[in-house]
């Protein structure tokens, strides 16, 4: 049986929910890691049924690379066309491993604006 992502993203802020209150670090390190599983799903859910949104080649962003300089992202309630214009700024900069969890950012927070969950 498949999930929809929003069951996914749902999971996941439970998750955090969770980690939020967990006294233990390990614990809490262990349920956001959880957590962010469950967006990953969320998000390739969505990609495998949106077919204008084609998936990401994450190989590339294995590099431990400095930045000259970070674009601050939009707030959760910036518009979709915001956090589309911050997404194609990401894609422009080098890839590395902090960009790489930029644009997953970005990702999640397009995705579920799309599905008015934001």
């Amino acid at each position: 049986m498949r999930f929809k992502s929003e069951q996914h993203f749902r999971m996941a802020d439970r998750l955090s929910c969770k980690s939020i209150d967990e006294p233990n670090p390990e614990k809490r390190q262990r349920l956001e890691a959880m957590s962010r599983v469950f967006r990953r799903l969320a998000v390739k859910a969505y990609i495998a049924a949106d077919a204008d949104i084609k998936p990401r080649d994450w190989s590339k962003y294995n590099v431990d690379a400095t930045l000259i300089g970070l674009i601050d992202p939009p707030s959760p309630w910036d518009s979709l066309e915001e956090w589309q214009a911050y997404s194609a700024e990401l894609d422009r900069m080098p890839p590395s491993k902090l960009v790489r969890l930029l644009l997953e950012e970005a990702e999640e927070t397009i995705i579920r604006k799309k599905l008015g969950l934001l």
